[in-house]
C-alpha cells in the first residue's frame, strides 16, 4: 500500500522536475524550456515569459523535459479548429501556472469559435450589450476613465483631481507662508544689526565727550612761557672780495 502511494505521488509531480535548468555563476537558477541557444547567449521560456542570458554568466546547463515541452507537444497535435481541445489545453496550462501558454491556447480557441464564452473570458474579453469586446473597450463602454494605469468611474476620477488641486493649493499657501516667515526673519536680523551699530556709535560718542581736550596732545597740559625773549644781534654777512 505504501509503495502504491509513493508511486502515485511520483505520477502527480509537476512535469517541471524535468525542466531545462540554467545554473548561473552568481548562484541563481532558471527553470523552463530552452528555446534558443548560441555560443554567446541562451534564451529560456520560464512559462511567464522568455529570458535571455549571456553565456559568460552561465555556470552550467542541464537539459530536461518541462511542462513547456509538454505544452508544445500537446499543442502540436491539436487541429486549428478543435475548440474543445484548445480549451482543454488552456485549462491544463492554467493549472500549471503557464500563463502565457494558457492565453495562447485561449486565443487559438477564440480563433476557432469567436463567440465561445470560455475563449473570450480566457483572453480577458467582456460582454457588453450582447457582444464580446476587449476589457478596455468594455470599461470605456461602461463610462470608466483610464487614469494612471487604472480604470475609474468618472466620479472617482473627478474626486482625485479635486483632491490633488486642493493639495496643490495648500502647498502653494504653505510655500508663501514660509517665504513670508523667512522675509520677516531677515528683516528682524537687519533691525538687530542696525540697532547694534547705533548702540556702538552712541557709546563711542559718549566716551569722546567725557575726555579733556588736551587728552589728545600728550600725557598732560603744555606750559607756555609768556616772558620776553632775548634776541642776540645778528652779524652782517662778509662782502665778497673785501679784506677780512
Amino acid at each position: 500500500m505504501r509503495a502504491l502511494a509513493f508511486g502515485f505521488a511520483l505520477a502527480t509531480l509537476p512535469l517541471a522536475v524535468g525542466a531545462d535548468e540554467i545554473y548561473l555563476k552568481s548562484g541563481g537558477q532558471l527553470s523552463g524550456r530552452i528555446i534558443n541557444r548560441t555560443a554567446t547567449t541562451v534564451e529560456i521560456d520560464v512559462g511567464g515569459g522568455q529570458i535571455g542570458v549571456e553565456m559568460s554568466t552561465v555556470l552550467r546547463i542541464e537539459e530536461g523535459r518541462s511542462n513547456l515541452h509538454e505544452y508544445q507537444d500537446r499543442a502540436g497535435r491539436i487541429a486549428p479548429g478543435d475548440l474543445e481541445a484548445w480549451i482543454a489545453l488552456a485549462e491544463w496550462a492554467t493549472s500549471l501556472g503557464l500563463g502565457s501558454q494558457a492565453t495562447e491556447a485561449y486565443q487559438r480557441a477564440l480563433h476557432a469559435s469567436p463567440g465561445d464564452p470560455r475563449a473570450n473570458e480566457g483572453v480577458g474579453n467582456v460582454q457588453v450589450d450582447g457582444r464580446w469586446v476587449s476589457e478596455d473597450e468594455g470599461y470605456r463602454a461602461r463610462g470608466y476613465v483610464r487614469f494612471e494605469g487604472e480604470w475609474l468611474t468618472s466620479t472617482e476620477h473627478d474626486a482625485i483631481l479635486k483632491s490633488r488641486a486642493v493639495e496643490v493649493q495648500q502647498e502653494r499657501v504653505l510655500q508663501a507662508e514660509e517665504r513670508a516667515h523667512e522675509a520677516e526673519v531677515r528683516a528682524q536680523e537687519a533691525e538687530a544689526r542696525l540697532a547694534e551699530v547705533k548702540a556702538a556709535e552712541a557709546q563711542a560718542q559718549a566716551s569722546n565727550q567725557g575726555l579733556p581736550l588736551w587728552y589728545g596732545w600728550g600725557a598732560g597740559p603744555v606750559s607756555w612761557n609768556t616772558g620776553s625773549i632775548a634776541m642776540q644781534p645778528i652779524a652782517p654777512l662778509p662782502t665778497v672780495g673785501a679784506p677780512r
